[in-house]
């Protein structure tokens, strides 16, 4: 009689064991694993975030953009030419144009290396007065741009800008280049620039309309010549050259 009332109360107590195992186990895959997948889904989610971000800002960084602001038709009219170069390897895509204050939204995209007019705008000058004009692009990924050249300025009469220059920039690899500039007139340029890493730039301020041969040199040797030509206030006045 004793021993079957022990057996029983093994097997009640054997049958408890299990079945609180069974409903830990239950809890566990019901409660516990889910929560430690939707953690290990937000720690990948985050993770993806934060790539993202890096991502943009190292875009953000590289974004390289030349404005370049001129009369559209002729020097007399109220319409102003904005034109952008887009010089990182990249496409930009442009969304806003500033003129002093006013804000033109439009969507441009500029592809990769080349160069693209956007519009142009008529800004109505008045003609009793000097107008000074600011002009600055902003693009998708919140860098602003402005125009290389500066303000441009309406006298009454024409539009004008401070001066006429052609920049060079020396990215080909070396440490001491020799620029040469030869204009019409018998204008000569001529600048010697140190480059450690990264690139050199050096601006050149020229006297009038023309062709002009650009040579850069480095030592004897001709790593670059380019024939430009500036035509003011037909085109921008300011021209790149890039070695």
């Amino acid at each position: 009689m004793c021993t079957t009332r022990i057996m029983s109360l093994k097997k009640r107590k054997g049958v408890s064991t299990v079945l609180g195992t069974l409903i830990f186990i239950g809890i566990l895959f019901t409660s516990v694993i889910p929560m430690m997948l939707v953690m290990n889904q937000a720690d990948t989610i985050f993770e993806q975030k934060k790539l993202e971000l890096q991502r943009a800002d190292e875009e953000h960084a590289r974004e390289q953009v030349v404005v370049y602001v001129y009369p559209t038709g002729d020097a007399e009219q109220d319409n102003l030419t904005v034109m952008v170069e887009n010089r990182c390897e990249m496409s930009v895509q442009i969304v806003r144009i500033w003129i002093n204050d006013t804000i033109h939204s439009k969507e441009y995209t500029v592809q990769s290396m080349s160069e693209q007019v956007l519009d142009s705008f008529n800004v109505s000058p008045p003609e009793d007065k000097n107008s000074t004009y600011d002009i600055r692009v902003t693009t998708e990924r919140g860098n602003v741009f402005e125009a290389g050249s500066g303000p441009i300025t309406y006298d009454g009469w024409k539009w004008i800008v401070e001066e006429l220059m052609i920049n060079v920039l020396i990215s080909s690899p070396g440490v001491v280049f020799k620029i040469y500039l030869a204009g019409p007139n018998n204008y000569t340029g001529y600048a010697q620039v140190w480059k450690i890493g990264g690139s050199a730039f050096k601006s050149f301020i020229i006297p009038e309309n023309g062709d002009y041969t650009v040579t850069v040199k480095r030592g004897s040797q001709i790593i670059h010549e380019e024939v430009v030509n500036m035509n003011w206030p037909d085109g921008p006045s300011i021209l790149w050259v890039y070695a």
